[in-house]
């Protein structure tokens, strides 16, 4: 028995849509839903040009310190991110009806959407200049910890494939946790000891995230496994949020112990 799946392909040639039979319902799922993206992208994308010309002077400044290697990769990560958005239900999309309904749908608003991703990105962008121009300025041997802390968080948050790789309800969330991160260093320079006990509350939880999750990879992970996963992943950047830096608030309510409790209903 196979399950039929529109999915996504990558060669030395580049990026294609291909009909394929995978071994099982979980696997055919998640595939189709990138697949059919990707099928939509490679109908409707967009020039590089006519996405990069409606840069603000300051996006554009922003996106030329990206991580993506070509302005290509960078822009087509936007349109896939932009396409994402406008296809939350893309798995289910299994007939000819259901995928033309997808195609209006994202060819009467892909230009806007990834104009508005692309402000979302450069922003992200821009607050992670800021927090390296900061790292840079700080020589302290007793802020060793915190810098290279910083450094992994920074990577980890804007590095190469980021747009595409973030939730899009996650990504205008991007610039926020990079400035509590600027933050968490202005305190740390007058409060070392504190920010490293800080720090260790944040080391427990994704030391409990990460063997979670080591957990699940020898095996088959399914899509609720991931997506619960993925959802404890982003509420540790939240509370980095509320122990360094309070005032920019959180995205909801975030503590150590409800992130055990959502690891725990992992299982």
């Amino acid at each position: 028995r196979g399950f039929p799946a529109i999915v996504e392909e990558r060669d030395r040639s580049g990026v294609r849509a291909a009909l394929r039979v995978l071994a099982d319902a979980a696997s055919r799922d998640a595939a189709h839903a990138r697949g059919i993206r990707r099928l939509l992208l490679i109908e409707l994308e967009l020039p590089v040009k006519r996405v990069t010309t409606r840069w603000s002077p300051v996006e554009s400044l922003a996106m030329a310190a990206s991580p993506y290697r070509t302005t290509e990769a960078l822009v087509d990560d936007l349109q896939l991110a932009a396409v994402t958005a406008l296809t939350p239900d893309a798995a289910a999309v299994r007939t000819r009806a259901q995928y033309e309904a997808a195609r209006t749908r994202v060819r009467d608003d892909l230009e806007d959407r990834v104009l508005g991703v692309a402000r979302q990105a450069a922003a992200a962008l821009a607050a992670a200049r800021e927090l390296d121009g900061a790292i840079r300025t700080n020589t302290s041997l007793a802020l060793l910890a915190t810098l290279q802390d910083l450094r992994e968080q920074a990577a980890g948050l804007v590095g190469d494939g980021f747009i595409a790789r973030t939730p899009v309800d996650t990504l205008p969330h991007l610039a926020r946790y990079l400035a509590a991160a600027v933050q968490r260093l202005e305190k740390a320079r007058a409060e070392p000891a504190r920010d490293a006990q800080l720090a260790w509350q944040v080391n427990q939880a994704v030391e409990a995230y990460e063997t979670v999750a080591a957990a699940h990879a020898k095996g088959r992970v399914d899509p609720a496994t991931a997506a619960g996963l993925e959802r404890v992943r982003w509420m540790i950047e939240e509370l980095r949020v509320s122990l360094f830096a309070q005032r920019l608030g959180t995205d909801g309510p975030v503590s150590e112990q409800r992130i055990r409790k959502a690891l725990a209903a992992i299982g």
